[in-house]
């Protein structure tokens, strides 16, 4: 298990002398809004290998994509986690780590959301099997406050959210494959449930709050429905595990859908609609649809010898 989120963990990070140029720190806020058939999802990567940054960034509005921002290759400079805007993304941090403040600003629109964790960020092991995506990953989940300014309107936003931090060596080829959720019900019942596909079989882990405390996640299958362009999620059932035996089915419908992703990777991302136990929830379901064999099933074909 990795070590417990410390408060220095918000803070931006070097890379270690000799480190591979695919080291890499990321910062992300996902939300949903099922009252508005609204979404977004906001990604910052930094490369000090490069010298360069990252934006991968869109807004759904009433089930439809109506902005995006794509830039691939903007100046690295130095920003503060705590206070820095990288392209048309602001962030601002709390007074704690459940806090974190966000501007959007688009050609075609203008978010301002305030988010708030359920509780502490919780760290989570990504390097599984032979996976390598972070040597540091903590996240949180919780609601958030709003509005988006579009068209000469402005609408007004509750979603569940979810936020992560994480810094590393980052190889996206070594996850050929994966899905995961996140469904926030309440202020006593959030998900966040992940599978790998690694070399060595599927990975399960990720973490569950359940009325103030935190279980995690040992094994979960997923059920996913994928439309035929063999990437756009439809819908999902999740049965999940926990450490100390906790079981929950989580069944998710697909509202709407936002593209994500830049070189190496990407995903689409669907506004769910979740049921557990007579409960609906709202959030993310991503599946990561596998693009070609593993190692191991490369290994069966012979196309390794």
């Amino acid at each position: 298990m990795p070590e417990p989120f410390r408060s220095d963990d918000r803070l931006r990070h070097t890379p270690a002398l000799g480190a591979p140029s695919n080291w890499q720190e990321s910062f992300f806020i996902g939300w949903a809004d099922l009252a508005t058939l609204s979404a977004g999802s906001h990604h910052v990567s930094l490369s000090p290998a490069t010298g360069t940054a990252h934006v991968w960034s869109w807004l759904v509005v009433n089930g439809r994509r109506i902005a995006r921002e794509a830039a691939h290759a903007l100046p690295l400079g130095d920003p503060d986690l705590r206070d820095f805007t990288l392209g048309g993304l602001h962030f601002t941090a709390g007074k704690d780590a459940r806090e974190l403040g966000l501007e959007a600003t688009f050609a075609e629109a203008r978010l301002v959301l305030d988010f708030k964790a359920l509780c502490d960020p919780v760290t989570l092991d990504f390097n599984v099997g032979d996976i390598r995506l972070a040597d540091r990953h903590y996240e949180a989940m919780g609601f958030a406050h709003g509005q988006v300014e579009t068209d000469g309107r402005t609408i007004a936003l509750h979603p569940a959210a979810w936020h992560d931090h994480s810094w590393g060596a980052r190889d996206f080829g070594t996850n050929p494959s994966s899905r995961w959720l996140f469904a926030v019900f309440g202020d006593d019942l959030a998900f966040s449930v992940y599978s790998f596909a690694t070399s060595f079989g599927t990975e399960q882990f990720g973490w569950i709050v359940d009325n103030g405390r935190v279980h995690r996640v040992t094994r979960a299958a997923f059920r996913s429905e994928i439309a035929d362009d063999g990437a756009s999620p439809l819908g999902v059932r999740a049965d999940i595990w926990t450490h100390d035996n906790r079981g929950y089915r989580l069944s998710g419908t697909v509202k709407a859908t936002g593209l994500t992703g830049g070189e190496g990777w990407f995903g689409v991302d669907g506004l769910a609609e979740f049921e557990c136990g007579g409960r609906l929830g709202q959030g993310f379901f991503e599946p990561a649809e596998l693009k070609g064999p593993t190692p191991a099933m490369r290994q069966e074909l012979g196309l390794d010898r």
